[in-house]
């Protein structure tokens, strides 16, 4: 008789960002790898296109389930969200429940520990605590975190300095880290916009020269993000380029008021939502990313697989994809950023010998296919452990 699929839920709060990036790159590879797969999320924090992944998502075989978590504590809401997580994990009786990010990782795990799946798995995508700025706020989710570790199988950084975090913060020790890369599937840069059809984004439906550089960040909109620091760099730079934005977000409207007061409206552009980013990259000359922290950012593989220069941030997750000359690692200071920016566009040689040594490396560390590999080794091995600690508590 054959064996029964091995039944996964991914749950999640947003589905937007590299979360949902995530998401639409991993759970359908899964599926061809013979899983069950399931995953739960909100779209109460949701990109545009959300909808529209998701139905893709659906089409691929895999049952989404939305149930209404938010971002912030809301007690009678967290609750609801509770039971509801709850009673889908009895019911469908899944072998493995994989969380991400704090909020449904806190939620999902506890339901997961009642509902008596004893394979639970967690992803942080960067811890909360690291991202807050409150001394208070960042002792209690640390300390939540540390509770939650103690009935996680598995913590699954996405990371090196992921996996550090989690062992300096006493969260998780290094056997029970497992590092699987972010990756993504492998497609040709597109050599032009050109390429890409009349109704996605070029330098002429932005009323850009041909001639004039493009300098690009693409995030969601929100303070660790340094969005503002990337405006700031672009009324410092000395060279003749257009600072790109594309994103949406909370800070949408101060964005565009500040544009607007600080006269930016030729050198910088709020795009908005961009879905088709492989038409971006063609018309960029360098990609740049501002964040106070990171784990393992979807915007730098994106533009090492586009052959796309990057300066960022020294940061523990940029530093770790752009070590070994594979991009420009500076200082969070507009200053530094505007500096780097005027150096690589004055220097073609430089920035084609960072974009060619980090797609060499996205090539051979950030696969798609190796990123699956790895998960679904990490989710088998596990089974397998915990049926042998079975196996022997019933004889003895």
């Amino acid at each position: 008789m054959q064996d029964r699929k091995i039944k996964i839920v991914h749950i999640l709060e947003g589905f937007v960002g590299g979360l949902a990036t995530y998401m639409c790159n991993v759970l359908p590879q899964l599926k061809k790898c013979g899983f069950d797969v399931t995953l739960v999320c909100s779209l109460r924090r949701s990109a545009p296109d959300a909808a529209e992944k998701i139905a893709e998502l659906r089409k691929t075989g895999i049952e989404v389930c939305i149930i209404p978590m938010c971002r912030k504590i809301t007690p009678i809401l967290d609750l609801y969200c509770f039971f509801a997580i709850l009673k889908l994990l009895i019911k469908h009786r899944f072998d493995i429940v994989h969380t991400h990010c704090s909020k449904a990782g806190a939620i999902g795990r506890t339901a997961a520990s009642l509902a008596g799946v004893k394979t639970r798995f967690y992803s942080s995508h960067c811890f909360a605590f690291l991202r807050c700025g409150n001394f208070f706020t960042k002792r209690i989710y640390r300390s939540i975190e540390k509770l939650l570790g103690k009935i996680t199988t598995r913590f699954i950084a996405v990371s090196q300095s992921d996996a550090e975090a989690a062992h300096r913060a006493g969260i998780f020790p290094p056997d029970k880290c497992v590092i699987v890369n972010n990756g993504l599937c492998r497609t040709e840069p597109l050599s032009g916009a050109q390429k890409c059809s009349k109704d996605t984004i070029n330098k002429t439906s932005l009323g850009l020269a041909e001639n004039v550089f493009v300098v690009t960040t693409a995030c969601r909109l929100v303070e660790y993000k340094g969005i503002f620091s990337f405006l700031e760099a672009a009324t410092l730079s000395n060279s003749s380029c257009i600072f790109l934005i594309a994103g949406d977000g909370k800070l949408k409207s101060k964005i565009q008021k500040y544009i607007l007061e600080n006269s930016l409206s030729e050198k910088a552009k709020l795009l908005g939502h961009v879905s088709d980013m492989e038409c971006l990259y063609s018309i960029t000359d360098i990609v740049v990313l501002c964040s106070a922290m990171e784990a393992q950012p979807y915007l730098l593989l994106e533009a090492m697989r586009a052959k796309r220069p990057i300066i960022a941030t020294d940061v523990a997750g940029n530093r770790e994809l752009l070590a070994n000359k594979r991009g420009l690692l500076v200082k969070p200071s507009p200053e530094r950023i505007a500096r780097a920016v005027d150096e690589l566009l004055s220097d073609e040689k430089k920035r084609k010998r960072l974009a060619g040594a980090a797609y060499e490396y996205f090539n051979k560390c950030h696969r798609l296919e190796k990123q699956i590999m790895q998960l679904t080794q990490t989710y088998k091995a596990a089974l397998q452990e915990r049926k042998g600690k079975e196996r022997v508590g019933n004889y003895i």
